[in-house]
């Protein structure tokens, strides 16, 4: 999982003063480790969690210390996390095996999904046929499951999170653990792909994804920065 500074990055025009060009290809070369959380007991369950509170699994803690053991040796700026315990349990493995502490962030928590929360698709299919339905028919980003928020309202709030974490540390290297549905929609984002089409991105428990969120070879100000650099790495999970 080692990675080498961005070659490719494009400086900012030569007649901008010294600083503001250092900075602009600092931030060029800041690059976000996003790690979903280790498998938790509503994983193994087969429920829907959404912000609802469940403990990493026996499994769960053996996926993550897998990851960590991949991780040592690699240096990171800071580690952030989803304030929910499935991804602070995952964090504090990894800062452990990084020597960084962790910092919460209730941003990048996962999609609040209301009423649906604990239940599995079965029950949730029983318990709110209409929705369900309709849900299973369109995959509506706008709609807000169970009363919670949609998939609208996840990128408006996990895109800005994730710019502005990785605008305290320009140049650095973030190790962020969050959620499935949430770095989906960040995913999403910087690729420019529709949020009815989400599923088409896998994110397995302890995967991890690399962007690099200001990296532009354009010169366009109305193209979006970001370049991803993998998404859903688990080689560690093979491992024998």
């Amino acid at each position: 999982m080692t990675t080498e500074p961005n070659d490719h990055a494009t400086s900012a025009p030569a007649s901008l003063p010294e600083d503001v060009q250092a900075a602009g290809d600092a931030l060029s070369r800041t690059e976000l480790w996003l790690v979903r959380h280790g498998e938790s007991e509503g994983n193994s369950s087969g429920v829907l969690q959404g912000q609802a509170e469940y403990p990493l699994s026996a499994r769960g803690r053996e996926q993550v210390v897998r990851l960590a053991a991949r991780l040592v040796g690699q240096h990171f700026t800071a580690l952030y996390s989803s304030d929910l315990g499935r991804a602070v349990a995952t964090a504090k493995i990894l800062g452990a095996a990084v020597g960084l502490p962790v910092v919460q962030d209730r941003r990048l928590r996962e999609i609040d999904i209301g009423s649906w929360s604990g239940l599995t698709f079965d029950e949730i299919a029983v318990r709110h046929p209409e929705e369900w339905s309709g849900w299973m028919r369109r995959r509506d980003p706008a709609h807000r499951r169970g009363g919670g928020e949609s998939y609208l309202d996840l990128e408006q709030r996990i895109a800005p999170a994730m710019t502005d974490l990785a605008q305290r540390h320009p140049g650095g290297r973030l190790l962020i653990v969050s959620h499935g549905g949430s770095m989906g929609a960040y995913l999403a984002h910087v690729l420019g792909l529709p949020l009815d089409q989400l599923w088409r991105l896998s994110h397995e428990n302890t995967g991890v994804s690399r962007v690099q969120p200001f990296t532009n070879p354009h010169t366009d100000p109305t193209i979006r920065p970001g370049r991803v650099l993998c998404i859903n790495d688990a080689g560690h999970l093979d491992a024998r």
